[in-house]
């Protein structure tokens, strides 16, 4: 029906189905809820959709549930942590995945909405003004976690070419990559992320989905600034890499106008601005990802945005 056109009928097809407790129905409409293609993007009641499809058996939507509930929705809906971890502590009882997820939440200090009971330690870097490196950042059980979850779908990085609009290889980073949207950051994620919230002093919703990399031998990433062209409203003002295997050799993030590298030992995170005092991207920041000579580096990294990212969806949708 939706691929002839009658969005409405099916849209109501599965309204009832979901109403007369059918699971399949109901994650359907939830990812339809969550796509925002189709119909209006709505993240709190694709939330409650994966919710109603867990109670109805489809065991598949519990985990996405749990990470909204965990995360807010995207920065829509309240931020249910106490309730998202009372579910995740039950699923570990079955699921191997939850319970290394209760592990590694158990581990670490965090308060009863899930935000770090202390302000991580950072150390000022002298290149320049908002640089900091935070040795220890993530435990090695966190690193090899993240390392773990990025590994089913690291892909050859790619951008779109203009002409053609397919896939092609990224012409500035020969690596691998994959990310996290808040539909996949699971209590963990979100836990790491709201530590880098708290290092940086910005609220977690003004951070990009946290992205995992990976550089095997003569994987690199030429010269390049993370600030966004200047036409864009809410601009990149600061990364933060964090090495979650460090058996590599070469590799180092290269600033030459500050004439600085960084290698980083596992655990350890770096922050750098990505704008001047003025508000203009920062020529110092330029850097590159210098090609690995042996073994495999692999970092995680998020952009900081100056205000929250706006996960509204397309407007003008019906329903």
């Amino acid at each position: 029906m939706a691929q002839r056109g009658a969005v409405d009928q099916a849209y109501d097809l599965l309204g009832r189905a979901t109403d007369a407790g059918d699971a399949a129905s109901a994650m359907l409409l939830a990812g339809w809820r969550m796509a925002g293609n189709l119909i209006r993007r709505d993240l709190v009641a694709a939330r409650d959709l994966y919710g109603r499809a867990a109670l109805l058996g489809a065991d598949e939507a519990e985990p996405v549930f749990i990470a909204l509930l965990a995360n807010g929705a995207g920065g829509t809906a309240a931020r249910d942590w106490p309730r998202a971890l009372h579910l995740l502590r039950d699923r570990a009882r079955r699921d191997t995945t939850a319970r290394r997820q209760v592990d590694l939440l158990d581990a670490m200090a965090l308060d009863a909405d899930g935000d770090p009971t202390h302000r991580p330690a950072t150390v000022a870097l002298s290149p320049a003004p908002g640089m900091w490196h935070s040795p220890g950042f993530f435990t090695p059980a966190e690193c090899r976690y993240l390392a773990d979850r990025a590994a089913p779908t690291l892909q050859p990085a790619s951008v779109v070419d203009p002409r053609t609009g397919a896939m092609v290889q990224h012409p500035v980073r020969r690596a691998h990559a994959t990310s996290f949207p808040f539909v996949q950051e699971d209590m963990v994620l979100h836990a790491l992320n709201r530590r880098i919230a708290a290092a940086t002093g910005h609220a977690a919703e003004q951070g990009e989905p946290l992205q995992v990399l990976g550089y095997g031998s003569g994987h690199e990433y030429r010269l390049h600034s993370d600030a966004l062209p200047t036409a864009e409203p809410n601009q990149r003002i600061g990364t933060v890499l964090v090495v979650l295997q460090d058996e590599f050799t070469g590799g180092e993030t290269a600033f030459p106008p500050l004439r600085w590298q960084w290698r980083g030992q596992l655990g350890e995170a770096l922050h750098f601005p990505s704008l001047d005092a003025a508000g203009r991207a920062d020529e110092r920041m330029w850097h590159a990802g210098l090609p690995v000579t042996s073994g495999v580096k692999l970092i995680a990294s998020r952009w900081i945005r100056a205000a929250p990212l706006d996960l509204s969806g397309p407007p003008g949708r019906p329903f």
